[in-house]
């Protein structure tokens, strides 16, 4: 028997039904692509692109947090690259009209660390306190893909 990949793995296991599949399918296609245009795009009009408006249905919690569960375990398996995974669930949370925001940090020491994460209703949605205690937040964008200024950390 040939063993699965381990993305296929975690698609059966993450996957209910279909609209998770082509959340997945969505997913999938923005992780082939990103890559490429991270290097291209400057990060405003980066999250511009990637900035959707609502579907008109409201906040649906239990949406949101499916979406991010599957897009976390997808981009976790291509070894999750915070920019291009956080350009994702912010799209994904964009367009279920969760109010999320995109948020640039740098590392306080002197080493040029970078992080890039998700916050909904002043959290962060994959991120702990202690995950981003090393990170100062630089750059801010809104649920309208528009740069806002920092919040104070």
């Amino acid at each position: 028997m040939i063993p699965l990949p381990r993305r296929v793995k975690t698609a059966v296991r993450l996957l209910q039904g279909p609209r998770d599949w082509w959340l997945a399918l969505r997913t999938v296609g923005w992780m082939s692509i990103l890559p490429f245009l991270k290097h291209i795009l400057p990060l405003p009009r980066l999250v511009r692109l990637m900035q959707r408006p609502g579907d008109g249905h409201g906040r649906r919690l239990n949406s949101e947090l499916r979406a991010a569960a599957i897009v976390r375990g997808l981009c976790r398996t291509s070894g999750g690259n915070c920019l291009e995974r956080s350009l994702i669930l912010y799209r994904v949370l964009s367009r279920a009209n969760a109010s999320p925001s995109l948020v640039a940090g740098m590392g306080k020491t002197e080493d040029f660390i970078g992080h890039v994460w998700v916050d909904v209703d002043g959290r962060s949605l994959l991120e702990s306190p202690q995950t981003l205690a090393p990170y100062v937040e630089v750059m801010r964008f809104g649920p309208d893909g528009l740069r806002r200024p920092a919040q104070d950390g």
